[in-house]
């Protein structure tokens, strides 16, 4: 890789720890932004959920327009747009106006962005490590993801009031757009002829119908949505350590930054070591996370919520944690690892992507119910933190099931080297 190519690497992967943070600022500083903005818990989670909604739904079409758009064009545009929704969102415009802003942030990243750094990173990769350079893509956004996230933890913390911190985090984010923005404009160039050859990355609807067909697509799908139902729910922890365990401010936006964005860049490649050293199986190894993450959600249920232990619910949290992102960095190698043909691979991908992500659009508002709204006086409603935590300990189990489905379904298919 020249200098250049390293470069533009390493620029286009720093844009990923930095434009979706408003977004998912919740899994860091749930009640300091709830209050910040001016909303109940269950309206701010509502936002989340249409975030994730809108999200899920635009996936489809990134595809189409990173195959029409100059790439780096697109990640401008992108970065651009959110840093404005930012600085709108600190603005405190209401209800209406923070649900419209995460809309037009969904449309931004997922729509336009995402598929553009993937296409992006793609071309810079050269035959055969393709793995590796996504593998660091993923280490580059959780260090840079670590090291905004922690110099947001000391703007709330520095605050008198931490909802005004919140705010004044909130635009400096909007700042880091834009001036990656204008990097990316001004250092980044495209490779023409290599883009000009390029697979399509856009999934038509003929490839969607042809993988509703294929059994793996529903299988992958509903795996994967499993382990994403314990990383969408990982934010409204921070409620629980804070008003249950005792756990101030200031340590909840650095447990925050430790749980959403230092794993993020550990324990992915520690999953995949584990995975090609030890299960031979993302699919085997997946069955062993959702035990574990079943285990520590059942810890957390009978564990009585009382300040004195608190050194046993972050040791909880922690191995959650663990046993979550090292089941993210593996999950979609299950795609390639069952044997599904490169030419199904854009539908499967596609259709098991809307299943996947499908609980980003509910389980927020439906975590905020279940939780309530200590700061104003709302309390826990439909069993509280103890359905939460029912409800994780069965999409662990279900997820284990569904490992085993898949294998056993694979071992009656020949070619397909999935260890039974």
């Amino acid at each position: 890789m020249t200098p250049r190519s390293l470069l533009t690497f390493v620029l286009l992967s720093m844009t990923g720890g930095v434009i979706f943070q408003v977004a998912y600022i919740r899994f860091v500083f749930l009640d300091a932004t709830t209050a910040a903005l001016g909303l109940t818990g269950q309206e701010y989670g509502t936002v989340v959920s249409v975030f994730g909604a809108t999200a899920t739904i635009m996936y489809f079409f990134g595809g189409w327009f990173a195959d029409r758009f100059s790439p780096r064009l697109l990640i401008c545009i992108a970065l651009v747009g959110v840093g404005l929704c930012d600085l709108y969102i600190a603005t405190t415009p209401g209800l209406v106006g923070i649900m419209a802003a995460h809309v037009v942030m969904a449309v931004l990243s997922t729509g336009l962005y995402w598929s553009a750094l993937v296409k992006s990173i793609g071309l810079l990769a050269e035959p055969g490590s393709q793995g590796r350079f996504f593998g660091f893509l993923e280490g580059i956004r959780g260090a840079t993801s670590t090291v905004v996230g922690l110099i947001g933890t000391a703007v709330v913390a520095a605050a008198i009031v931490p909802s005004a911190g919140v705010l004044t985090l909130i635009r400096i984010y909007g700042v880091l757009c834009f001036v990656l923005a204008a990097v990316i404009l001004l250092a980044v160039r495209e490779d023409r002829a290599r883009l000009a050859d390029a697979e399509s990355t856009s999934v038509s609807l003929g490839q969607l119908l042809l993988a509703a067909k294929n059994p793996f697509t529903w299988l992958i799908g509903l795996t994967i949505a499993m382990a994403f139902t314990f990383y969408t729910t990982l934010g409204y922890f921070s409620p629980l350590l804070e008003h249950s365990f005792g756990v101030g401010v200031a340590a909840i936006g650095v447990i925050g930054v430790i749980r959403s964005y230092v794993f993020q860049f550990v324990a992915g490649p520690i999953g995949g070591i584990v995975v090609d050293k030890v299960t031979k199986s993302s699919t085997r190894f997946l069955g062993w996370m959702f035990l574990a993450s079943s285990a520590m959600a059942l810890g957390f249920l009978v564990l009585p919520k009382r300040p004195g232990l608190i050194v046993a619910a972050l040791g909880l949290l922690l191995l959650l944690c663990l046993a979550v992102f090292m089941s993210r960095g593996v999950y979609w190698a299950t795609v390639g690892e069952l044997g599904i043909p490169a030419s199904q691979r854009g539908g499967v991908i596609g259709l098991a992507s809307g299943l996947a992500y499908l609980p980003d659009a509910f389980l927020p508002a439906l975590c905020a119910w279940w939780i309530g709204d200590p700061a104003a006086g709302v309390p826990e409603q439909g069993g509280g933190y103890s359905t939460l935590f029912a409800v994780l300990v069965v999409a662990g189990l279900a997820g284990f099931a569904l490992t085993r489905v898949t294998i056993r379904v694979a071992a009656r298919r020949p070619l397909v080297a999935v260890p039974v």
